[in-house]
């Protein structure tokens, strides 16, 4: 069964996505496909790339302290953006211009005129940028007059290219937060349109508890109801 994540957000946890995506395959929910945008789309693209769980830890520890930009050039320098895919990924912007939606991806095709895919190799630099606005106070990047920003903050949960890539089973995680205006409306368009999947979880920080943990212990509580759904 081909099973397709979703992960969007730009709270505390989405620097720890990478963390619920590892749950998911411990606990037999094999993925697919990954689709991404927000903070989360970093450290899920690391996933898709092989690296280990405690180099991406290392590094999205040091991203969250660092402008956007400044982080993913460290990234880039350390060599982690181009390994080769280990899971089909997505990464999903935007044009705050026109609505049109820009997908990065190799896997995906699309000629409709509100609709660009892109492919994602030798471009993931300026995809992950383009998704993280406006976190970080990060600046739409723009492309062929387009201005590329956050998926979610016009369309929601990036659930469209597992749709168009086949995917019979989806689960839609939101990780919430950010205090701009645009994340919280994104928030709210990401918990009405995540429902459509056939799962849908947020993971919000706790008081006094690690990250981290917050995020594995969401993990498994999903994988064991996401996988009730899968039954016959």
């Amino acid at each position: 069964m081909k099973i397709g994540v979703a992960f969007s957000g730009s709270g505390a946890c989405a620097a720890a996505a990478h963390q619920f995506a590892a749950l998911l395959q411990k606990r037999s929910i094999e993925i697919t496909m990954l689709s991404a945008t927000s903070l989360a789309a970093v450290p899920s693209l690391l996933w898709s790339r092989g690296v280990p769980l405690e180099e991406i830890d290392k590094q999205m520890h040091l991203f969250c302290s660092v402008s956007p930009q400044t982080g993913l050039r460290q990234l880039e320098k350390a060599g982690l953006l181009d390994r080769p895919a280990v899971c089909d990924f997505a990464v999903n912007c935007v044009d705050v211009s026109t609505g049109v939606t820009v997908i990065y991806s190799d896997s995906l095709h699309s000629n409709a005129w509100n609709l660009k895919v892109l492919p994602l190799v030798g471009n993931e630099r300026a995809a992950l940028l383009a998704a993280l606005c406006p976190w970080g106070d990060a600046e739409p990047v723009a492309l062929e007059g387009m201005r590329l920003c956050d998926f979610s903050a016009c369309y929601g949960s990036p659930l469209f290219p597992l749709k168009m890539a086949g995917m019979e089973r989806l689960m839609a995680v939101s990780f919430p937060g950010g205090g701009t205006p645009a994340q919280t409306a994104a928030n709210s368009l990401v918990c009405l349109t995540g429902k459509n999947a056939d799962f849908y979880c947020e993971v919000r920080p706790e008081p006094n508890r690690p990250l981290s943990e917050t995020v594995c212990a969401a993990a498994v509580q999903s994988a064991a109801e996401f996988g009730e759904k899968l039954r016959p």
